[in-house]
């Protein structure tokens, strides 16, 4: 009983740090998914007029319990441990 109470914690650990999820694939995923959804990419206008579709302002990866939260400047997102874009 000891060792399955002891395995069950293991197992509750490695899924809350869950030291698979890369963070640079992470990143690219959600700016595949989501940047031009939430403005991370868009037209910047430079000070002579010309006008440039481009990333604006890049994502953040910081560790979140059960998975990672990825966030720029225009939203925020939380990948959980199986690799989906929750929110």
């Amino acid at each position: 009983m000891k060792w399955i109470v002891l395995a069950l914690f293991l197992i509750f650990l490695l899924l809350l740090w869950a030291p698979w999820l890369n963070d640079k694939e992470i990143h690219d995923m959600v700016l595949k998914e989501r940047a031009t959804k939430d403005g991370t990419y868009g037209w910047v206008v430079y000070p002579d007029g010309t006008k440039r579709y481009g990333l604006i302002c890049d994502y953040k990866v910081g560790w979140a319990p059960f998975g990672r939260w990825v966030a720029s400047c225009e939203g925020g997102y939380y990948v959980s441990f199986w690799g989906e874009i929750i929110w």
